[in-house]
């Protein structure tokens, strides 16, 4: 029988898309290029998330034109982002390779041909905020048919603690996982704290490639920087301010910014120090990141593709909020000998220059974790 993966890949941020390519990458590696399922499903019930309410054929053409005339209105040259969506689709048909069928709602999850194992994750598939919108979290893998051997890969909740309306909810799906990993240390407490049990943590799939295998991987097309450059990410909405601390620290060193975003950018005054790459596809924000002299963001993933390439990066979060997602970055830095390096984005903002430098990375540390973490993954798989 067939291994599956069940996670989150039909958006436009790069994390999620490149999580996923890495993780399936690495499952067909081990058991056979056509021995993996990647489960195809929507979101959420508008699969706002790709197909978006400017190009969903299921919304009436005239919602399409007036959705697209507010777009064009509100965000940075549209037309390139939807350059960067058509991509997009084109990069998860043709490297991630997902199953024919989409599936509308997590009920039919259960009508799927039994499976040897189903591996559910990365990414924060049990994100209790993010992943509420058929009623429940679909990634709680509730709807897989009784019986149907379930596992998790370096699965994340998101945040540093989880409301307790949904604990007994996740204590009962989590109940039924063979086995479960977790990205974060603050996922394996909540984990412990549901189950009694406290899981093994592991690094994101996107850490399972060497820098050498991502770059083979993203060969095709060439990064559109020419010469040094700074490679900016944001996870969250970009706002001015970002904006202008971006062209004061590229001033401070004297190399233009390059600022991708997991979404559109909004209408902002772009200074010339700051260049938005609004078109970048996953494999094009790879490049952006490997061929960067140094990277400033606010994202996980952004994060991990500094290290992966041994970028100076500065990572940006909201420190001081203990529910924040800046918990992951904190995590990740720590683990790695690079404990303080996190900076509060509040303080960017109002000027103060982060601290870029690639730090003293525990390299070692991480070699043995990324060994470590395929042993974990090909234990979850080889019953």
């Amino acid at each position: 029988m067939k291994t599956a993966l069940y996670t989150i890949f039909r958006c436009t941020n790069y994390g999620a898309v490149l999580q996923a390519f890495a993780l399936a990458r690495t499952l067909r590696g081990m058991l056979g290029e056509d021995a993996v399922d990647v489960i195809n499903h929507r979101m959420d019930p508008r699969d706002t998330h790709l197909l978006g309410k400017i190009s969903n054929p299921a919304t009436p053409w005239f919602q399409r034109w007036i959705n697209r005339r507010k777009f064009a209105a509100r965000y940075f040259r549209p037309d390139l982002f939807e350059l960067r969506r058509t991509m997009t689709v084109r990069l998860i048909d043709e490297f991630i390779k997902p199953t024919p069928r989409i599936l509308v709602r997590p009920e039919e999850l259960a009508a799927l041909p039994q499976y040897s194992t189903v591996v559910v994750g990365s990414d924060q598939v049990w994100n209790p905020g993010l992943n509420a919108d058929f009623g429940r979290n679909q990634y709680l893998a509730t709807d897989l048919r009784d019986g149907q051997d379930r596992v998790a890969y370096a699965a994340s909740f998101g945040v540093s603690e989880l409301p307790e309306a949904c604990r007994g909810e996740y204590a009962a799906a989590l109940g039924r996982f063979r086995r479960i990993t977790v990205r974060e240390e603050t996922g394996a407490a909540i984990c412990e704290s549901l189950l009694s049990v406290r899981p093994p943590v592991v690094l994101d799939p996107t850490m399972l490639l060497t820098a050498e295998e991502w770059r083979d991987a993203v060969a095709r097309g060439a990064s559109a920087a020419e010469g040094p450059h700074v490679a900016a990410y944001w996870v969250r909405t970009v706002s001015q301010a970002d904006v202008d601390a971006l062209a004061a620290f590229s001033r401070m060193r004297g190399v233009p910014v390059r600022l991708m975003s997991a979404g559109p950018l909004p209408k902002l005054a772009f200074p010339n120090e700051v260049v938005p790459f609004v078109d970048a596809d996953p494999f094009a924000f790879v490049r952006e990141i490997a061929d960067s002299d140094a990277v400033v963001t606010d994202s996980f993933h952004g994060l991990q593709f500094a290290a992966i390439f041994r970028r100076p990066f500065a990572a940006l979060g909201d420190v001081s909020d203990p529910k924040s997602n800046a918990s992951r970055l904190v995590d990740f830095c720590r683990r790695y000998g690079l404990g303080g390096r996190v900076q509060d984005i509040g303080g960017f903002r109002n000027g103060e220059a982060p601290h870029v430098d690639v730090g003293e990375l525990d390299a070692q540390a991480l070699e043995a974790d990324r060994v470590r973490s395929i042993g974990e993954l090909r234990a979850l798989v080889r019953r």
